[in-house]
């Protein structure tokens, strides 16, 4: 999936903030160059950012989207954040991690906004040998990416030339988890013995 995502005003004060941050963290590994920022908590603009990655409707447009049922995020925000990424960065296609040991749950898709605009930086799907490459977007400003994750394509970003090139990172889950011994709806007493809804299969959560 490939579209405009946030508010023209919004994806500008955050490329703002984005341009004023300075203690960015250095990734460095195997041969990937890039730089990494967590504290996206500390400004306004880009919590509404995430804010808006967590919301509902979010989340009911990206189940629609990808057809995953289920969809749900991590809080603590493992492995996500902002990267910023100037001449001479790039990186190596891979695969990503598809398990989240904190909460328990599998990744199932792995969203991207783009803000500020480079030249090169280009994100690349490949085919399992790593000989092709599959497909490719050139990011621009207040883009996104959104891609399933998988265990045979790996993708990466080829190096950019000029420029800076920011990417906000949101990772979504599914739960392959099999309910308790004795699954029911909420049991509501009358006088301590009688049961307002005493079922023992579960059609709603209420």
């Amino acid at each position: 999936m490939k579209s405009w995502f946030l508010d023209e005003k919004l994806a500008t004060n955050c490329l703002k903030t984005l341009e004023g941050i300075e203690d960015w963290k250095i990734f460095e590994r195997n041969n990937s160059l890039m730089y990494e920022y967590y504290d996206w908590e500390q400004h306004a603009d880009l919590r509404e950012v995430y804010n808006q990655l967590h919301s509902q409707k979010t989340i009911k447009n990206l189940e629609e989207e990808t057809s995953l049922e289920g969809l749900l995020f991590d809080p603590m925000g493992v492995g996500e954040g902002i990267s910023k990424m100037t001449k001479g960065c790039k990186l190596d296609p891979h695969i990503d991690f598809n398990w989240n040991n904190r909460v328990k749950l599998n990744r199932s898709l792995s969203l991207t906004v783009y803000l500020g605009d480079c030249k090169g930086g280009e994100f690349q799907i490949w085919d399992e040998k790593r000989e092709n490459v599959v497909w490719s977007h050139v990011p621009s400003h207040n883009t996104t990416v959104l891609f399933k994750n998988n265990e045979v394509a790996p993708h990466g970003v080829k190096e950019i030339t000029s420029g800076t090139r920011y990417a906000i990172r949101k990772f979504y889950y599914q739960s392959n988890s099999t309910p308790i011994e004795d699954p029911h709806q909420s049991l509501y007493w009358y006088d301590g013995e009688k049961a307002y809804n005493p079922q023992k299969k579960m059609p709603t959560n209420s």
